[in-house]
């Protein structure tokens, strides 16, 4: 009896991590490019990020209808059900996108009103004292889904929002495409 107990008591011990994180497993087929949704839940938004070839790293952080996902070159981004309490139908009315990278001396006020002007496909905010470490700056795409929408057009949302935050990142921190003066290339922003 002692030795049953002591196993059951590792084997708890040893999969405890594992479902703090929720049920990493998606059904892809959910993420079928004709399906109409208008309402989404927990399974589609696993669905979408491993449709996409990405690694589902948690589910559940920011919300029972969360999912964080990992891109194959590493980029850490979050797909949140929005509206997901409501008398309209049962499931999230919306979904928001976002990547958060931490911010420093190089996330200005220009930068953060440049970005939104050039990439208003998405949201560029600041989450605490702009140029100064602590902060992170969040890009932000939000999916509307009241009239219904394709897995084929989401999947396509998070595509462009991952690679806009891309770009966004590139441009603040002055790398990439945008290394040399993004005054001189992009005009008096």
């Amino acid at each position: 009896m002692r030795r049953i107990i002591s196993t059951l008591a590792l084997a708890a011990f040893i999969a405890a991590p594992a479902l703090a994180q929720g049920d990493l497993s998606a059904d892809v087929s959910l993420a079928r490019d004709d399906r109409m949704v208008r309402s989404v839940f927990l399974a589609d938004l696993k669905a979408i990020v491993a449709d996409a070839g990405h690694t589902i790293d948690s589910v559940g952080d920011a919300g029972v209808n969360s999912v964080t996902g990992i891109t194959p070159d590493g980029l850490i981004y979050h797909v949140d059900g929005a509206v997901c309490e409501n008398q309209v139908r049962p499931g999230c009315l919306g979904i928001n996108i976002n990547v958060r990278y931490d911010g420093d001396e190089m996330v200005t006020y220009e930068k953060l009103n440049a970005a939104n002007l050039a990439w208003n496909p998405v949201s560029v905010a600041l989450d605490g004292i702009v140029g100064q470490e602590g902060s992170s700056l969040i890009i932000t795409r939000y999916v509307i889904l009241d009239g219904g929408m394709t897995m084929e057009n989401i999947k396509d949302n998070l595509t462009n929002a991952l690679s806009i935050a891309m770009d966004v990142a590139d441009f603040v921190w002055e790398v990439g495409d945008y290394a040399t003066g993004y005054e001189d290339d992009y005009g008096d922003w």
